[in-house]
C-alpha cells in the first residue's frame, strides 16, 4: 500500500484497485533488461500516488462501477507522473528522489531520458487503445502545460522577482493540471454529466495548487528525513517559491540585499540554508503561504458541492484536509 493510502485509510475505498494500479505500474515493459529496471525503480519509489487515487474516487463518486477502466487510466496517470519526475531529475540533476538515488545519479542522463519518454510513450499507447479521444485531450493538455511550466520555471531560476502571476503559471502547471485531469477522467470514464466532469476537473486543479505551495512551505519547514530529499532543496536548484517572494516583499532593505547576495553565490552551504529558514521564520513566510494554500483548498472544497453525498466524496473531501495538514 502507498504512503498516502496508510494515513488514516483515506483511499481505503479505492484500496483494492489501487492495488491493481500497482500491479499494472511494476510490469510496464518486456524484453528490455536495462529499460524494465530503470522504469521499474522510477515506478517503485513509492510516493503519495495522489494522481491514480484521484481517478479511482472521482469515478466511483460518479458512480462508475467497472474497475478495468478506471485501473487503466490510474495507471496511465502515475506514469505520465513518474516521468515527468524522471526528466525533473535530468534537469535538476537531483542525486536523490524520495530518499534515496534518482535515476540519473544511478543510471545516468542518457538512459533516464529515454526511460522517462517510454513511460510517457507507454501511457499513451494506453490511451490509444482505451480509445476515447476526450480522456486522451485532457492528458494530452496536461502535457503540454507541464511542460511550459518547466521551460517558464527555467526562465525565473534565481529571479527573486518573479511575478507572483508567473509563480502560480508554474505550480498549475507543474503539479495541479495533472491533478485535474486525474479527477477529469476519473469522471469521464464513469460516464458523468458534463456539468460534474467539469466541477471535478475545478477540483483537482484547485487541489494541485494547494498541494504545491504546501511542498513550496514544506521545503523550508520540515525536517529533511520527511521530505526525502536535503531541506531548501529549491533554493539551492534556484528555484523561487512562494515563501521566498514573501521575504522579498515584506523583508528590510538589508535582509533582501542578503537574500540578492546568496542567490548569487556559486553554491549553497549550510550555514546559508539556515540563514534561509531564519529569514522564512522572521517574515512569516509559512504562514503566508499556508493562508494562501487555505483560499485554493476552499475552492477545492466547494467544487465537491456538485457531487451527490457518497463514501467516494468523502474521502474527496478528507484528502483536501489532509493535503493541509500534511508535514511530507
Amino acid at each position: 500500500m502507498t504512503e498516502l493510502a496508510q494515513q488514516n485509510g483515506l483511499f481505503g475505498l479505492v484500496a483494492e484497485e489501487l492495488r491493481a494500479v500497482e500491479t499494472c505500474l511494476q510490469a510496464p515493459v518486456g524484453g528490455n533488461g536495462l529499460l524494465s529496471s530503470v522504469a521499474r525503480y522510477a515506478i517503485a519509489s513509492g510516493g503519495k500516488r495522489v494522481r491514480p487515487a484521484l481517478v479511482l474516487l472521482a469515478a466511483r463518486a460518479c458512480g462508475a462501477k467497472e474497475a478495468t477502466r478506471m485501473v487503466m487510466l490510474a495507471s496511465v496517470a502515475e506514469m505520465m507522473h513518474a516521468a515527468t519526475l524522471i526528466h525533473d531529475d535530468i534537469v535538476d540533476r537531483s542525486p536523490t528522489r524520495r530518499g534515496r538515488p534518482s535515476t540519473m545519479a544511478r543510471w545516468g542522463a542518457e538512459v533516464s531520458v529515454l526511460v522517462g519518454d517510454f513511460l510517457y510513450s507507454r501511457a499513451v499507447q494506453m490511451l490509444v487503445a482505451d480509445e476515447d479521444l476526450r480522456i486522451m485531450r485532457g492528458f494530452a493538455d496536461a502535457t503540454v502545460a507541464m511542460t511550459e511550466a518547466e521551460v517558464l520555471q527555467l526562465q525565473h531560476l534565481w529571479n527573486l522577482t518573479m511575478p507572483e502571476p508567473d509563480y502560480l503559471k508554474i505550480v498549475r502547471g507543474k503539479t495541479a493540471a495533472l491533478m485535474s485531469a486525474s479527477c477529469r477522467g476519473g469522471a469521464q470514464v464513469a460516464g458523468a454529466p458534463e456539468a460534474v466532469i467539469e466541477a471535478l476537473a475545478a477540483y483537482g486543479l484547485q487541489l494541485g495548487i494547494g498541494f504545491q505551495l504546501v511542498d513550496d512551505a514544506l521545503d523550508y519547514a520540515a525536517r529533511e528525513e520527511r521530505l526525502g530529499k536535503p531541506v531548501a532543496s529549491d533554493f539551492r536548484e534556484g528555484k523561487i517559491t512562494y515563501p521566498i517572494l514573501h521575504v522579498m516583499a515584506v523583508a528590510s532593505e538589508a535582509d533582501r540585499a542578503a537574500l540578492v547576495r546568496l542567490a548569487g553565490q556559486q553554491s549553497i552551504e549550510e550555514g546559508d540554508v539556515a540563514f534561509l529558514r531564519a529569514l522564512v521564520e522572521r517574515y512569516a513566510a509559512i504562514p503566508a503561504t499556508m493562508r494562501l494554500v487555505d483560499g485554493y483548498l476552499a475552492r477545492a472544497r466547494a467544487s465537491l458541492g456538485a457531487l451527490p453525498d457518497s463514501p467516494a466524496r468523502e474521502s474527496l473531501l478528507r484528502l483536501v484536509d489532509f493535503v493541509r495538514e500534511r508535514d511530507w
